[in-house]
């Protein structure tokens, strides 16, 4: 699976500078500016380079790392195998509910 590494990007490595707009907060940009977040352009560029995703630093969670799939990019020999050796992730919608 081919995926856009977003934990590189302070590595030096030839990025566009709209990467470095990764972080801007999307809501106060669509809906109180009414201007097209970066993140969305950053998606499509994505998309349109044929990758299946980004990994990209949390920031709910400093160290760790989230990661986005395009879905419709799941098919032939990619694809998501779920790791829950715990049983913490929730089995089916019921799961959620305490």
């Amino acid at each position: 699976m081919n995926l856009v590494d977003l934990q590189q990007l302070s590595r030096g490595d030839p990025w566009d500078d709209l990467w470095h707009s990764w972080r801007e907060d999307w809501r106060h940009l669509k809906f109180d500016l009414h201007v097209e977040p970066p993140t969305w352009v950053l998606g499509d560029l994505v998309l349109a380079a044929g990758h299946t995703g980004i990994i990209f630093p949390s920031i709910a969670n400093p160290g760790g790392a989230n990661v986005v799939i395009f879905s419709e990019r799941l098919e032939g020999e990619n694809r998501i195998e779920v790791n829950d050796p715990e049983g913490r992730l929730p089995r089916n919608r019921s799961s959620w509910k305490r």
